[in-house]
């Protein structure tokens, strides 16, 4: 009898043990699915000057909204570069989504169709109508564009208004008496005030035809034509890829996993 009481009490223990360990397993199976970062890079070409932009950035799969949009308030990491028409660097912001450090930082990307949403204004958030969100990315405030000496660094960003079609703009905002073409860099006026511009819905020729086309890009009288894409092309839109993996990556699971 005796050892009948002993074995049940041995078995009782097991199972408790076993117990526990389903429970352990379990939760470490679910911080480890919560603990997923995702990472993606970018890309981007001017329609009228070829500027470039490219970065990379990341996030915890479980930190979109239930309408699968990451904003920059979700962001683990963000680093953007700026490059001229002939691919040398100008700058690069890391640590971009930073707000203490870049206030007007403005992001959102749509986890269902994989691409930063750039169809919308520079500054609007929006969680139901995805056309209507922009972004700014480097620096400075697109609204003080018309100040002169107000702010100083490079912004890729989208349409300045609701009441305009979309479009992108890279802007040196070094405005020294408020003229265009005075930027840091000094680099001529690629489209009206803009070093550079793309619209995504218009073409080359139709970005001509309004006659806001830098001359030192094309000017037609003295046979010039330097534009970054054909007459019938339309400006680009910002592509995004699966980035590979780097160790600020498996630091932010590493973070993750401790807090979970």
């Amino acid at each position: 009898m005796m050892r009948l009481l002993q074995l049940k009490r041995l078995l009782a223990g097991c199972f408790a043990s076993l117990a526990l360990l389903g429970v352990s397993t379990n939760a470490a199976q679910a911080s480890h699915r919560a603990c997923v970062v995702a990472a993606y890079e970018f890309y981007w070409g001017g329609q009228i000057a070829g500027f470039l932009v490219n970065g990379r950035f990341s996030f915890h799969k479980n930190g979109a909204a239930d309408n699968g949009i990451i904003r920059e308030d979700d962001l683990l990491s963000f680093r953007v570069s700026f490059f001229d028409p002939h691919g040398n660097h100008l700058r690069t912001y890391k640590n971009n989504h930073d707000k203490s450090l870049y206030p007007t930082f403005n992001f959102a990307f749509d986890t269902l169709t994989k691409e930063i949403l750039q169809d919308g204004t520079w500054n609007v958030d929006d969680d139901n109508r995805r056309f209507r969100n922009g972004f700014l990315m480097g620096e400075g405030d697109p609204d003080l564009r018309g100040t002169p000496g107000s702010q100083i660094g490079l912004a890729f960003w989208s349409r300045p208004g609701d009441d305009k079609v979309p479009h992108l703009h890279v802007d040196d905002w070094d405005l020294e008496n408020g003229a265009p073409g005075e930027g840091e860099f000094g680099f001529p006026i690629g489209f009206s005030s803009h070093e550079d511009v793309a619209f995504l819905t218009k073409t080359t020729q139709d970005r001509i035809d309004t006659g806001k086309v830098g001359t030192a890009y094309f000017d037609a009288e003295n046979g010039v034509n330097e534009l970054a894409s054909d007459f019938g092309s339309f400006g680009n839109r910002i592509k995004v890829v699966p980035a590979k993996k780097n160790y600020n990556d498996f630091r932010a699971y590493r973070s993750c996993r401790r807090a979970g």
